[in-house]
């Protein structure tokens, strides 16, 4: 038995598959996937009994350089690091550390209250404190399954 192999059509699935666990990585739709700004801060997300708490390191970086917009279900956070000022025409030897702007949006593992929501950026690091929702918990509901004639109501149909 000879078996064919479609090498095209695998290439195409394994690219949609890189795509896939990309936008998932980067937790950002779609739509958003592109980079828009010129690099991406790092951000660690956990939670506490009532908060939720997203870090990211902005080293360098004023409270005046960024804007943190928050939804239910999502966060935003953008600014601008502007490159160090420096002597005179520097000759750089190495020149790692990446400066432009910036965008990260991170969906949100949970429902939160965005009004309450707190920011503290102290030695580089941006902390937003956000409360979670209450009630918003995701539980198991056992759901009845009805005979035929009683969905029906006595409707032939």
């Amino acid at each position: 038995m000879i078996k064919r192999i479609r090498p095209v059509i695998r290439v195409a699935r394994n690219e949609g598959e890189v795509r896939r666990h990309m936008r998932l990585a980067l937790s950002v739709r779609p739509e958003e996937f592109e980079l828009r700004g010129g690099w991406i801060p790092v951000v660690d997300v956990y939670e506490t009994g009532t908060d939720l708490i997203v870090e990211t390191e902005l080293p360098g970086l004023t409270a005046r350089d960024m804007v943190v917009s928050l939804s239910a279900s999502r966060i935003e956070i953008k600014g601008v690091k502007k490159v160090a000022a420096v002597s005179a025409s520097p000759r750089y030897l190495r020149l790692e550390r990446e400066y432009g702007a910036f965008q990260r949006s991170v969906a949100l593992p949970c429902a939160v209250v965005p009004d309450k929501a707190r920011a503290v950026l102290e030695n580089g690091v941006l902390s937003v404190i956000i409360r979670k929702m209450r009630g918003t918990r995701d539980r198991d509901i056992v759901v009845k399954i009805q005979k035929t004639e009683e969905r029906s109501g006595g409707h032939d149909g």
